[in-house]
């Protein structure tokens, strides 16, 4: 789950600011990082600062998992994990274009769609060995954003199905230590 609270971070940075809209299908990460860099230039995606967001596990399905995990990971649903990080001035202002995929070339947005403070995005990893998709949806504003987040994962046996959804609330709590970002 705490890579999940990465990617609702990813989706601050990535998609917050007020610049113009950016309406995209069958994209590549790099692509997506263009067009909102030449939509919004330099000014910035979001505040830069301390942020914390709380993660909230809705629901997990594994089917193919062993007894034991399963039971574990249905005890932690309803549960909320809290993570505080910085995000710098330069971070706000040129996110890199791997952050939702990092190295991984194989993920393209189905759509991508993000303006007047609302995010709604697909991205679809697909792999020879298992497919992931993530979708996204949520509202958003220089200082605190709410997302719902679902994540599939399909691979090419049970124990590698799993489909998860989460909510992220997360919100601007101050500067930076050592710094007035």
């Amino acid at each position: 789950m705490n890579r999940l609270i990465w990617i609702g971070l990813a989706a601050l940075v990535s998609a917050c600011g007020s610049g113009n809209k950016v309406d995209m299908e069958n994209a590549s990460a790099s692509d997506v990082a263009k067009e909102m860099a030449k939509k919004n230039g330099d000014t910035g995606f979001v505040s830069p600062g301390k942020w914390q967001q709380n993660a909230s596990l809705v629901s997990m399905e594994a089917p193919g998992m062993p007894p034991q995990v399963a039971e574990a990971m249905k005890k932690a649903i309803g549960t909320t994990q809290t993570h505080e990080t910085c995000l710098t001035a330069e971070q706000a202002k040129h996110p890199k274009e791997d952050f939702f995929t990092g190295a991984d070339k194989s993920c393209r947005y189905e759509h991508f769609n993000w303006g007047d403070g609302k995010i709604d995005m697909k991205l679809v990893c697909a792999r020879p060995d298992a497919t992931q998709t993530m979708q996204m949806t949520g509202t958003y504003e220089p200082n605190s954003y709410q997302m719902a987040m679902s994540v599939a994962s399909k691979g090419s046996s049970p124990m590698e199905t799993m489909n998860m959804k989460m909510t992220v609330d997360a919100k601007r709590v101050g500067d930076c230590e050592g710094s007035k970002g």
